[in-house]
C-alpha cells in the first residue's frame, strides 16, 4: 500500500511540474492576448487593448564627465540674515559640454581688516548635467565680524571657472 501511495504522489507532482514547465493555462500569466490569424482589424485592436501596460524605462543617459576645467554661469548671490544664521543662495548653470561630478561651493567670510572668519560649503552629490540649473544654499552661523564674503567653486576632477551673468537663457536658447 505504501508503494502505491508513493507512486501516486510522485506521479501527481511530476505531472504538475510538467504542466507548469510547459506553460500550463493560467489567466494571470504574463502572456499577452493575441487575435486569431483570420480576425478582423477590430478584433486585433481589442486584443491589443487587453494587453497589460508596458513599464516605462527610466532613461539613464549621462554626459561624459568633465576632466580638468569646468565652466559654469552664476547669478549674483543673494545673502540674507535669518535669526542667528547667514544664508547665501546661488543659482548655477553648467555650460560645460560634460557633466560635473561632485560640484562644490565654498564660502569664505572676511572681517573689515581682511582677516578670514569661518564660512560654509556645500557639495552637489548627483552629476551636474550640461545646461542644468541648480540652486545651492549655504548656511553659516552669524558672526558680528562678517564684512565681505567670497565664493570658491570646484569639482571632483578639477577646477571650475565661474562667470557672473545677469540671467540664464530660456530653455532652447543659447
Amino acid at each position: 500500500m505504501k508503494r502505491f501511495v508513493f507512486l501516486a504522489l510522485t506521479s501527481f507532482v511530476g505531472f504538475g511540474l510538467l504542466a507548469i514547465g510547459c506553460g500550463g493555462s493560467s489567466d494571470t500569466g504574463g502572456t499577452r492576448p493575441e487575435a486569431e490569424p483570420g480576425a478582423s482589424a477590430a478584433d486585433k485592436d481589442a486584443a491589443v487593448a487587453k494587453r497589460p501596460p508596458r513599464r516605462k524605462r527610466r532613461r539613464t543617459s549621462r554626459a561624459p564627465e568633465v576632466q580638468g576645467l569646468a565652466r559654469v554661469q552664476i547669478l549674483a548671490p543673494a545673502t540674507k540674515v535669518e535669526g542667528d544664521e547667514v544664508i547665501s543662495t546661488i543659482r548655477v548653470r553648467n555650460v560645460s559640454k560634460g557633466s560635473i561630478t561632485q560640484f562644490s561651493v565654498s564660502e569664505f567670510w572676511y572681517d573689515d581688516q581682511g582677516n578670514a572668519t569661518p564660512g560654509g560649503s556645500r557639495t552637489h552629490r548627483t552629476p551636474f548635467m550640461p545646461g542644468e540649473v541648480i540652486k545651492i544654499e549655504l548656511r553659516t552661523s552669524k558672526n558680528a565680524k562678517f564684512y565681505q564674503n567670497q565664493f570658491e567653486f570646484s569639482h571632483a576632477n578639477g577646477d571650475v571657472k565661474a562667470t557672473v551673468v545677469s540671467g540664464f537663457p530660456k530653455s532652447g536658447e543659447e
